[in-house]
């Protein structure tokens, strides 16, 4: 009889209209104040516009559009995650409480779809509620991530001009 190997993962946890997603740590950059966001003309429902960190054009994504919920301006008290996404960076707005937690691989369980655009999300069922934990690799689908870079490509040529 072998020993069970016990995999521990460390997620970051934040509300969108009261829905709790969780990122894991690894895929983290930085979780900043919410700050003015510059719209982007001919972009997707989801990419709600662009922000400046030090030079660094990243796209800011709205969960709630994204998964189709009820949609809302940005607040003051809204912070944003910087996130590592295929090779690039993108903010994802969060509205309350972020929180790292740490779950155990048993803790941790597979579902189909249960948001529009998201084909598998992973779950905890615990404490704090259905927690969901997602992959930011995955997030998106091929044509969305090409439209995400084609932003930064379309942003940096203006930025050359």
């Amino acid at each position: 009889m072998t020993k069970k190997e016990i995999i521990i993962k460390e997620v970051l946890v934040f509300k969108s209209n009261g829905v709790q997603f969780a990122i894991p740590l690894k895929f983290i950059e930085k979780v900043i104040a919410a700050q003015e966001i510059t719209p982007v003309d001919n972009t997707s429902y989801y990419i709600k516009g662009v922000i400046d960190i030090q030079g660094e054009i990243i796209p800011v994504l709205s969960l709630r559009a994204r998964f189709k919920l009820a949609d809302k301006d940005i607040s003051i008290d809204d912070k944003l995650v910087i996130i590592n996404f295929n090779n690039a960076k993108v903010a994802l707005i969060a509205e309350e409480s972020c929180d790292i937690l740490t779950f155990q691989n048993e803790e941790i369980k597979e579902i189909k779809t249960i948001f529009n655009g998201l084909s598998s999300v992973k779950l905890v069922n615990g404490k704090a509620g259905i927690i969901y934990i997602y992959d930011p690799d995955t997030f998106l689908s091929k044509d969305e991530s090409i439209e995400i870079n084609s932003v930064l490509a379309k942003i940096s040529q203006s930025r050359a001009v």
